[in-house]
């Protein structure tokens, strides 16, 4: 008989947030036990799918095995310093738009938890890293490379985290990007497009993905928070819970 594993997701009333709370219902090795939401939110008290819709993060987090965060910066940094006081010491964060000094609060906290933050959790966008960083090694340095950033009106953070992966796979692979170099549009309700370019005068590389649907993003939150119910303290990213 399989044990579920408990799972307190942050920002649950959200796009994210409802997606996989989805995901979570269809899965039998996990249970969702707590959906925190803001206290300004008018959601507090509604059934959320079993469990109410809560702003007390640290009473989920003494129920909760893992807690996946789709937020924002300062209530993923909170929770992750709460972890200290409670019996939840595993967080799985795709919040994006963390200042630098937002990274560090979080790297200091990874030293006495689980950490896995990525600025997307599809399987497509990490085989779309490791090529771009094959690539980038592989073309001529005088090449130029670009970056296309495309996602829904209610995005906030330009460019996006995804976009800032990508150009640190360039990097990865020895090829400089100048910010300018990355392109943000906002528009309609695409949920994600990511284009790297890379070309001379002669020729041109085109390497792409598209998420048609947001759930592509929960299942695999949902899939790195298993794997890191399993792993030691410390800082993750997918490309380590897919073995990449």
């Amino acid at each position: 008989m399989v044990v579920p594993i408990k799972i307190g997701v942050l920002g649950a009333a959200g796009r994210m947030g409802c997606a996989l709370r989805s995901e979570i219902s269809k899965h039998e090795a996990a249970h969702l036990v707590a959906a925190i939401v803001s206290p300004e939110t008018k959601d507090l008290g509604i059934d959320a799918g079993g469990v109410f819709f809560t702003s007390d993060t640290r009473a989920a987090l003494d129920i909760c095995d893992v807690l996946i965060d789709f937020s924002h910066p300062k209530a993923a940094i909170d929770a992750a310093l709460m972890m200290y006081g409670t019996t939840c010491k595993t967080l799985v964060t795709g919040t994006t738009g963390y200042s630098a000094t937002d990274i560090k609060a979080l790297e200091q906290a990874a030293k006495a938890i689980t950490l896995v933050k990525s600025g997307n959790f599809s399987i497509g966008i990490c085989v779309l890293e490791s090529l771009v960083t094959q690539a980038a090694k592989t073309i001529p340095k005088d090449w130029d490379v670009g970056i296309l950033d495309i996602h829904h009106k209610q995005k906030k953070d330009a460019p996006s985290g995804t976009a800032l992966m990508l150009g640190q796979a360039l990097k990865s692979g020895g090829q400089d990007l100048d910010p300018s170099e990355i392109v943000s549009m906002r528009h309609g309700g695409i949920i994600g497009e990511h284009t790297v370019f890379f070309g001379d005068q002669m020729e041109t590389i085109t390497l792409k993905h598209l998420a048609q649907d947001r759930a592509v993003f929960a299942k695999g939150a949902l899939t790195a928070a298993l794997w890191a119910t399993k792993q030691k303290s410390g800082q993750y990213d997918m490309k380590d819970v897919l073995g990449l």
